[in-house]
C-alpha cells in the first residue's frame, strides 16, 4: 500500500502548496476519528455536541479549491437547535473580517453580539457561502449573536437564494 501511496503522489510533490495539502489531508483523518467518537458516544439517540441556532463557533474549515473559505474561521449556525442535537451535521454561514462587504454580506456589528467577543468588529456574515459541515469540524463556541442579527441574516440569506 506504501508504495501505491508513494508512486501516486511522485507527480504532485512539486506543485505549490503541496506541504499545506498534505498536512490537511493528515488532518482530515483526525476529523474522521473525532466524529466516529462523537458518534459513538451518543445517548439516547442525541448528538454529544448541540449547538444552538445564532450561536458563534471556531470552525475548521480545512483546505479550499479557489475562492472557496478555507482553514480556521468563526460560523454562525444557522440550523434549527431542535434538529442541533440529533444530527450529526450542522449548517453554518462563516464569518470574515475583511473590510469589503458585498450585497450577499451582513454585517455584524457590537450591538449585534449578545454573549462572547469576535476580535474584529465590523465583521461580516458571509451568507454565499453556506454549508453544512460535520459537528468534528466544530472546535469551540465563540459566543452567540442576537435574534435581531439572525433575523437580518434570514433576511440576506432568502434575498441571496432569490426565494420570495
Amino acid at each position: 500500500m506504501l508504495d501505491y501511496v508513494i508512486e501516486s503522489v511522485k507527480k504532485y510533490i512539486n506543485r505549490e502548496n503541496f506541504k499545506i495539502r498534505f498536512e490537511w489531508f493528515i488532518h482530515k483523518f483526525d476529523l474522521i476519528d473525532k466524529s466516529q467518537t462523537l458518534e459513538a458516544s451518543r445517548k439516547n439517540k442525541l448528538h454529544p455536541i448541540r449547538p444552538r441556532k445564532g450561536e458563534i463557533y471556531l470552525i475548521e474549515f480545512g483546505q479550499n479549491i479557489g475562492n472557496e473559505l478555507c482553514n480556521t474561521h468563526m460560523g454562525i449556525i444557522m440550523q434549527d437547535s431542535i434538529k442541533n442535537s440529533i444530527s450529526s451535521t450542522v449548517v453554518v454561514i462563516p464569518i470574515s473580517s475583511s473590510p469589503k462587504l458585498y450585497n450577499t454580506h451582513e454585517k455584524i456589528l457590537q450591538e449585534d453580539v449578545i454573549e462572547g467577543k469576535l476580535n474584529k468588529l465590523p465583521s461580516k456574515a458571509k451568507a454565499e457561502q453556506i454549508t453544512c459541515i460535520d459537528k468534528a469540524r466544530l472546535i469551540y463556541k465563540v459566543g452567540e449573536l442576537s435574534s435581531n442579527f439572525i433575523h437580518r441574516l434570514e433576511k440576506r440569506l432568502l434575498k441571496n437564494l432569490d426565494i420570495a
